[in-house]
């Protein structure tokens, strides 16, 4: 299994959990079915930015390419908060929480050890700032960049887990409060399996711009059509 599986894997996973936040009651079988399948997109997305981080000719560039993303995918959702006063402002753009990850890797390896602690602060900003996934997310991308040994990938997941999932540890220590994800979160382990089957090699076809595209494009697609189903109702 090469990247470009990872990456159509992410992707078409992702558009699962998007179109049930976007179209379906929380409260169906459908959309708990969406969302279980959607909790593998992110894990594959962070080790595919941590990969990108250790490969990539021009970190730079990368980086640069990324924020010019996120920052047209942000102006869409001001347009679509401004428009049906939905706020998914910051929190629906992972694109930011994958910049704030490469940032940390970045910083943690820089020759400057007093730019090494910076990477606690962009932690909790990321957490501060409502950020997809949050904390959650950069130290994911931060273990993934840090240790290329998949099973250690393996258990750094299961302690994030235990960390930022209700169940069960947080229950048990009576911290189920403080919880960022209730229990579905942890369906997100389904991920290592393809991970453990990655090969480390490109594929015969990158398609670098159509994965750049197809994120704004995907969430796009979707409001249109939520849009006309409104309309119709």
């Amino acid at each position: 299994m090469n990247k470009l599986h990872l990456k159509l894997i992410a992707a078409i996973t992702m558009v699962f959990d998007h179109a049930a936040i976007i179209f379906l009651l929380p409260d169906t079988n459908v959309y708990s079915i969406f969302r279980v399948i959607g909790r593998i997109s992110f894990v594959l997305f962070a080790y595919m930015i941590a990969e990108g981080f250790h490969k990539t000719k021009n970190f730079k560039n990368y980086i640069l390419r990324l924020g010019v993303l996120a920052i047209g995918i942000e102006l869409f959702l001001i347009g679509y908060y401004l428009i049906f006063e939905i706020n998914y402002i910051l929190s629906f753009n992972i694109i930011w929480t994958l910049i704030f990850g490469l940032m940390s890797l970045f910083l943690f390896y820089h020759k400057n050890q007093y730019l090494k602690l910076l990477v606690i602060p962009l932690v909790f900003l990321s957490e501060y700032l409502g950020l997809s996934y949050g904390a959650y997310g950069v130290l994911m991308i931060l273990f993934f960049g840090l240790y290329n040994n998949k099973f250690t990938n393996f258990l750094h997941l299961i302690f994030l887990n235990l960390l930022f999932i209700d169940q069960p540890l947080l229950s048990l220590t009576s911290f189920a409060e403080y919880a960022k994800f209730p229990a579905i979160q942890w369906f997100s382990m389904i991920a290592i399996i393809f991970i453990f089957f990655y090969n480390g090699h490109f594929g015969k076809y990158k398609l670098k711009w159509f994965f750049y595209v197809f994120y704004p494009g995907h969430l796009v697609v979707l409001y249109i059509i939520n849009f006309f189903i409104q309309e119709v109702i």
